[in-house]
């Protein structure tokens, strides 16, 4: 039986069993101006990651992340280009074996709007970070795709 080591939220490893993981696709938004990103904390770790979430079968991502953005800022960005793709293997608080295809977008502003985090659990560990204090440790998932985002803006 073949097996396949996993993540816990906390970095450990656990062997899990091929048949026992299930596959998802997840879309994740790198929203970089005034060298700053957004990035959500998460909770248990506090460590960073970009915002996003996984997808449902018939779901577009980019209507996913535009939907998500929407509802952590107040404002639908612009989607860029596809800055990113990774595979992650973990295991989620109900012991779930999860490989996700994770999709990582730039996104912009659209032209004269503001953008102001709203009352959601999503949005209350949500921040701009300043990219010059950003460091790989401090990440859950996604430094890469943050890098990416930097490259592309030339930053």
């Amino acid at each position: 039986m073949a097996t396949i080591v996993c993540y816990d939220i906390h970095g450990n490893a656990v062997p899990v069993a091929a048949e026992a993981i299930t596959f998802r696709p997840a879309v994740y938004g790198i929203f970089i101006e005034n060298n700053q990103v957004l990035l959500q904390k998460q909770p248990q770790t506090d460590l960073w990651h970009p915002p996003g979430t996984m997808l449902t079968t018939s779901d577009p991502p980019t209507q996913v992340i535009r939907h998500y953005f929407r509802q952590i800022t107040g404002l639908t960005p612009l989607i860029g280009s596809l800055l990113f793709v990774e595979d992650q293997y973990f295991l989620d608080e109900e012991r779930r074996a999860w490989k996700l295809s994770a999709m990582y977008y730039g996104l912009e502003r659209p032209l004269t709007t503001a953008t102001s985090l709203t009352e959601s659990e999503e949005a209350s560990q949500t921040q701009w970070v300043p990219l010059t204090d950003l460091q790989r440790e401090q990440f859950q998932f996604g430094y890469e795709a943050v890098q990416a985002g930097k490259l592309q803006q030339k930053l």
